[in-house]
């Protein structure tokens, strides 16, 4: 009696290969679909974020250089502050006559008159020792108080300084011929103990 042939689908071979190939296929389905995931996440993500945007660069104020606004340069200029008004009315090269009061030799005598307003409603005193302090091409100098003889009839920076009101003086200094800068810084801070003006700087060029 001829065996019968068992029939191909009933063969355990067979299943083994569509057991291995439905297992393939499921493998490679599940990974398209987490690609598919991360591709529309990523581009959900793009799309939602705000967009960025650099930082435009912040233009820097350039303040101007400490007692820019306060410093005069030449003469007929002024500079106001909050209780007072400071004007450099003349530079001036004194020649003596007398013998006996001369510059030393390769110096000349040199006079700035100032004048000087109270725009407050206070009243101060004006000190020439306390208020004043010069430098010849920055080297500190004293002023030279023989030279105001010499000129005659100058006054000298001092005196009380009602509301309202305006003194007017000389500072004179003895200078080598060749100096090239008087500064001259006035401490108006020195007026009072309240006085909050600060210093007015004077800077001025030998001509």
């Amino acid at each position: 009696m001829e065996k019968r042939k068992k029939k191909w689908y009933k063969k355990w071979w067979v299943w083994v290969i569509i057991i291995v190939l439905i297992g393939a296929i499921g493998a490679n389905l599940d990974s398209s679909e987490e690609a598919s995931n991360t591709n529309n996440s990523s581009s959900t993500n793009k799309s939602d974020a705000e967009p960025v945007v650099a930082d435009s660069p912040k233009e820097e104020k350039k303040e101007p250089p400490k007692n820019a606004e306060r410093t005069i340069t030449k003469v007929g200029d002024a500079v106001e502050t909050k209780n007072f008004k400071v004007t450099v009315e003349s530079l001036e090269k004194v020649k003596s006559d007398n013998e006996f009061l001369q510059p030393e030799e390769g110096k000349e005598f040199v006079s700035v008159r100032l004048l000087i307003e109270n725009i407050s409603e206070k009243d101060y005193s004006v000190s020439s020792v306390l208020m004043f302090s010069a430098y010849q091409d920055g080297f500190s100098i004293n002023e030279d108080l023989s030279a105001h003889a010499i000129k005659g009839g100058t006054n000298t920076l001092d005196g009380n300084l009602a509301a309202g009101k305006k003194i007017r003086g000389d500072l004179m200094y003895q200078l080598p011929k060749d100096w090239k800068e008087l500064e001259i810084d006035v401490d108006l801070t020195a007026l009072s103990l309240f006085s909050d003006d600060g210093e007015v700087k004077i800077k001025l060029q030998n001509q």
